[in-house]
């Protein structure tokens, strides 16, 4: 009889034991990068999920900017980081296209741990106050009559914006001057003092300055009008650009590899609850975002197919 009280008494130890060692998450402050200055789309969606999390989680979820070099280096600082939980990225679209001027320090697809992809949004090509044109017609024409004379500004040959801006200029015949920038917020900038004099860039980015006339909003990416825009037209209707669409600006949350499943899945979850509530909910419509709210395997596959897709587009341009 007392061996047996000894051998359920041992038992209970190890599960006490096994229980006291079990992963608590969050068990301390989560770090949440954004690859981009303070101000831009990819900053107001990250500071919005954080104070909920913050909330749900009573362990505060700080935002970090670590912009440069296209998102390239707040990525690599994840991608290092130890694969628990507390260390995560607000990723864009930007995340998978190729580039030719920043060296990478992880792969974009086997060193991280897709968790969601929350949202996205369309980009409007915009016009500064240096320049009048009112359509994409008038751009055309003013950039063949100048080739190379305007500049456009981007986050660098590692994003979306730019590659999408090759494929306009390569569909309607005309040269422009690249010049980078660490996010939208400061391309703004540049736009009002002509340092360049378009960009492209996701609507909430701009869209005060559009609203207030300060930039000209000239088409939109995607094949429907935003409805924040319903007077723009997207690119499909312009036919100067025979049909061409234009990306759409995900953003998603990425974790490093070899996170633990069930913290994938409890970050996954409550960024779901998140975006539901009204609050988030009314506040991301009025920036223009579109709600994803899709689950990791989803967002796995979405990552790893647009990372061959930029390739692919890459190649042909000739990079």
């Amino acid at each position: 009889m007392l061996a047996r009280l000894l051998s359920v008494a041992g038992v209970c130890v190890v599960l006490a034991g096994n229980g006291a060692a079990a992963p608590v998450f969050p068990a301390k402050p989560v770090r949440f990068l954004v690859g981009y200055a303070p101000g831009g789309g990819a900053d107001v969606l990250a500071r919005l999920i954080a104070r909920r999390l913050s909330e749900s989680w009573s362990q505060p979820v700080v935002v970090e900017n670590r912009s440069g070099a296209g998102g390239t280096i707040a990525a690599g600082v994840v991608a290092k980081a130890p694969p628990d939980g507390h260390t995560l990225i607000l990723i864009t679209s930007n995340h998978t296209v190729p580039s030719s001027e920043y060296t990478l320090t992880y792969d974009p697809v086997r060193s991280f741990a897709p968790l969601i992809e929350a949202a996205y949004i369309p980009s409007a090509l915009m016009a500064g106050p240096s320049i009048r044109v009112a359509s994409v017609k008038e751009l055309i024409e003013l950039a063949r009559a100048k080739p190379g004379a305007l500049n456009y500004g981007s986050s660098g040959t590692a994003s979306a914006q730019y590659m999408d801006m090759q494929l306009l200029m390569q569909v309607a015949g005309i040269r422009m001057t690249n010049i980078t920038y660490k996010g939208a917020a400061p391309t703004l900038v540049a736009m009002l003092s002509n340092e360049v004099q378009i960009a492209l860039a996701p609507i909430t980015a701009y869209l005060e300055a559009i609203r207030s006339g300060k930039v000209k909003a000239l088409a939109v990416t995607g094949q429907v009008r935003s409805r924040l825009l319903p007077d723009v037209p997207t690119y499909s209707e312009i036919p100067a650009l025979r049909g061409f669409e234009g990306s759409a600006n995900w953003y998603g949350i990425v974790a490093p590899a070899g996170t633990p499943r069930a913290i994938v899945g409890k970050v996954h979850d409550d960024v779901v609850a998140a975006l539901g509530s009204p609050e988030i909910q009314r506040a991301l419509a009025e920036q223009g975002f579109i709600v994803v709210a899709g689950s990791p395997g989803e967002f796995a596959k979405r990552i790893a197919s647009d990372v061959l897709n930029w390739e692919k587009i890459a190649k042909s341009l000739g990079r």
